[in-house]
């Protein structure tokens, strides 16, 4: 409670988004109090909030980054040490203990099918850069078709993040998505117009 000031109270409604009220007056989106902080896009909010993965193309192959996101998720196939000990069997969990093994033998990426990273969302726009189509837009669920016309596309890399496994969930992303303001300026005027 100040003392002097502004009341800022955030609440989520049944819909599970985020809303913020300000001096206890009529709300708003959270992610538009957010851009009038100066978080600028989407994909912005998103990163602040999210652990992104990097997905990588390599001769018709998917990748995935070395991250503690990998903790948890199955092995498409083995992953094996400069001796060509296999740290983790093909299929069998990747636990912690044998993450810091993959990071020990310096191993930057590892194989993954298209099938894990289903409940993936793009972090930012997926373009065709020959035709310039948007294969997917930010913050937009990728499915095995979608992934499968980025490698057509020949999308080398993007970046992906799985709001279930992260500890916010899915409430930014759903926020996001509501959100039809999209720059600072606007947000500070909506802001003061709701006050």
């Amino acid at each position: 409670i100040p003392y002097r000031g502004s009341w800022v109270e955030f609440e989520y409604d049944a819909k599970n988004l985020l809303y913020v009220r300000i001096d206890r007056k009529r709300k708003f989106l959270a992610t538009i109090f957010l851009r009038a902080l100066g978080l600028k896009s989407d994909e912005e909010i998103l990163r602040t909030f999210y652990t992104m993965d990097r997905i990588h193309l390599n001769k018709g192959q998917l990748y995935r980054q070395v991250t503690p996101n990998i903790v948890g998720t199955r092995a498409s196939s083995e992953i094996l040490d400069r001796d060509g000990e296999a740290i983790v069997r093909s299929g069998k969990k990747i636990t912690q203990s044998a993450y810091e093994a993959i990071v020990k033998s310096k191993i930057k990426e590892i194989e993954v099918k298209v099938s894990e990273l289903s409940g993936g969302f793009s972090v930012g726009d997926l373009v065709n850069t020959t035709t310039g189509e948007v294969i997917a837009d930010s913050n937009t669920e990728l499915t095995p078709e979608t992934i499968a016309k980025a490698v057509e596309a020949g999308i080398e890399s993007f970046e992906i993040f799985f709001p279930e496994k992260d500890d916010i969930g899915t409430v930014i992303t759903q926020t996001v998505r509501k959100d039809s303001i999209k720059s600072t300026p606007e947000a500070l005027i909506e802001i003061y117009r709701k006050m």
